[in-house]
């Protein structure tokens, strides 16, 4: 599930993991940024597993918002992002 206003980049480091995935995550990471805050989020599906080491830059051409995570081409990878939405500076007041 991929927002529209979402733009998905893959900066691949072009190497290919080194070490076993953490056990802790047979299935996958959720990484939430708004750090459990009660506050509105877009969430989206990232493809998994990366393709290799590397990282996904996440941008939202709503709010301007910009993230970037690491990915290592392994099952512990994260599957889904929680991003707080950033009101707009028109929007602030």
């Amino acid at each position: 599930m991929m927002d529209e206003r979402m733009e998905l980049t893959f900066l691949d480091s072009g190497r290919e993991p080194q070490c076993a995935p953490d056990p802790q995550f047979p299935d996958g990471k959720v990484l939430d940024f708004g750090m459990g805050q009660n506050v509105q989020r877009c969430v989206l599906e990232v493809p998994y597993p990366a393709p290799r080491c590397g990282a996904y830059q996440i941008h939202c051409s709503e709010c301007g918002l910009t993230v970037a995570l690491t990915v290592a081409g392994r099952r512990d990878d994260p599957r889904t992002v929680a991003l707080p939405c950033k009101p707009k500076k028109s929007e602030i007041n």
